[in-house]
Order: structure tokens, then sequence, then C-alpha cells
């Protein structure tokens, strides 16, 4: 029979490990920051022409333009993979979204990438860019990305950059169906390297 614990044995018992902090975007607050950009736009475009919002998401040739949209997604994914195998500035902005997103589930990427991608391309490639032009609307997207944290600095030149692709897609195109999909699937890529590389070394050998 074993005697009673020695005093201060329950003191010297190490502690358990802290549970690590998931770092994930919720779906349900993405979703309505997103409608509301797609909520000013329908609103922008039904004032200034009526059923002008109809004719950039239903295109005769929706099929073709959401095709070369994807295509379009996955080449700039493909860079995006090539720029943090190659540059220092990238692998550090990589970096700081692993620290914010980097927990997401799969399903949560897919609806993420969607979200994103038909709200931002409906407020900035439709209203503002159907209203002021390519440049104006990649600057502007350009800005709205400008970070809190020092490690996403070039973010916002990324994201103009990338803006103004989108845009030449969107006047290419006539429609919004083309730079939506594109957004949504470099994003949907691109998040999901982030999630998969912080479980398993990453998908980034998969383009080296």
């Amino acid at each position: 029979m074993t005697g009673p614990p020695a005093a201060g044995g329950d003191e010297d018992a190490p502690l358990p490990p802290p549970a690590a902090e998931e770092r994930r975007l919720p779906v349900a607050y993405a979703a309505a920051f997103y409608a509301v950009p797609a909520a000013v736009a329908w609103a922008w475009l039904r004032w200034s022409s009526p059923g002008r919002s109809l004719e950039l998401w239903a295109p005769p040739d929706w099929a073709s333009d959401a095709a070369v949209g994807a295509a379009a997604g996955l080449a700039m994914a493909v860079l995006a993979r090539l720029s943090v195998r190659i540059f220092g500035w990238a692998r550090g902005m990589e970096e700081e979204f692993r620290d914010l997103v980097g927990d997401q589930r799969g399903w949560e990427i897919v609806i993420l990438a969607l979200v994103s991608g038909i709200g931002e391309e409906y407020f900035f490639r439709g209203a503002l860019q159907e209203a002021f032009g390519i440049w104006a609307a990649a600057a502007v997207f350009g800005a709205v990305h400008w970070p809190l944290r020092r490690g996403l600095l070039p973010w916002p030149f990324v994201a103009a950059a990338a803006g103004a692709f989108l845009g030449w897609m969107r006047d290419w195109t006539g429609s919004l169906v083309a730079p939506a999909a594109a957004h949504a699937v470099v994003n949907m890529i691109n998040l999901g390297c982030i999630a998969r590389r912080r479980d398993r070394g990453g998908c980034a050998a998969a383009v080296k």
C-alpha cells in the first residue's frame, strides 16, 4: 500500500503546455465584411446604369470568361509561389499571413476565396472602374490593402499591380466573371499553400 504523496509533489509537477492559439479568420465575419462592398457596388451600378450588374455578371460567354479567369488565377498563383522562393520580401509576407490565417480549414479557404473574389471585384472592377477607370481603381485597391504590420508593407504595391491586371481582364472580356474567377483561384491556392506549409512544410515544392 502506497503512502500519501510527498509534500509539495503537486507544486513540482510540470504544468501542461498552453493551448495553441488558432490563427483563423471567421468565415461569417469575412462573408459579412465582403457583403458591404458588394452591396455598395450593386446600389452604385443600379443608380448609375440599371441592368449593368446583370451585364457584368451574366455575359453571353460567361463559361469561357470563367475558364480564362481560372487560368489567369493559376498563373498568378504560380508567380506568387515563385516569388516566395526567390524574394525575401515575399517570404516575409507569407510568414505574416501564416501568422494570421495559417490554421484555416479547407472548406473555410474555399468560402474565403469566393467571397473575397466576388465582393472585391464587384466593387473595384465593377463600380469603381466603371466610374473612374482602370488606374484609379487599381490605385484605390492597393491603398485599401495598406497593412498594419511592417512585414506586409509590400502588400499594397502587389495588390495595385494585381488590380491593374484584373482591371485589364475586365475590360478585355467586358465582364466581371474572368477577374472574379482569377481573384478567387489565386486566393484559394495561396491560402491553401499557407495552411499546408504550416502543417507539412508547404506546397511551394510543387512549383520549384
